[in-house]
């Protein structure tokens, strides 16, 4: 997203440990729990409102905090179907992008990281070697220790 040079990024995340990694890694991007969110939106764009909004976490709840005059991309996957409310959404101008995780962009995003332009190490919180892989997958679904991201060498 930085790569983009938006005027502001607002990041809303409920685990305060997430935050504060962000607060000290990304001083730049203000970082807000749930319940805030809609002041923090309010008191930190130029009309109320964002313009893009990118919605990674696949919950019911996330999906509707989501959309208000924006174009919505939808990252997460959800386990059960969302509706769109139309009436609510009547008069929003909302453009909504959905697709797969796959590959297309892989080549350009490993560029970038190779050329230094988007710099993956703060995120990297634990390495493991493959024999141990289900271990660090256990401890990734757990969020043990503060897990962010791990390495398998």
């Amino acid at each position: 997203v930085m790569l983009k040079q938006p005027k502001r990024i607002i990041l809303c995340e409920k685990d305060q440990t997430r935050r504060a990694f962000v607060n000290e890694h990304y001083p730049q991007v203000l970082t807000v729990a749930p319940e805030g969110l809609q002041k923090c939106v309010e008191e930190n764009t130029d009309y109320g409102g964002a313009d893009v909004v990118l919605e990674v976490a696949g919950a019911e709840k996330t999906f509707r905090m989501a959309w208000g005059n924006a174009i919505v991309t939808v990252v997460a996957m959800y386990e059960v179907s969302q509706v769109l409310p139309l009436p609510e959404m009547y008069g929003k101008n909302l453009t909504f992008k959905t697709g797969g995780v796959d590959g297309c962009d892989c080549d350009e995003t490993l560029a970038l990281i190779a050329d230094g332009k988007i710099d993956t190490t703060p995120l990297i919180t634990h390495t493991y070697p493959l024999a141990e892989i289900e271990a660090a997958y256990e401890r990734f679904e757990s969020r043990q220790g503060d897990v962010m991201k791990i390495v398998i060498k």
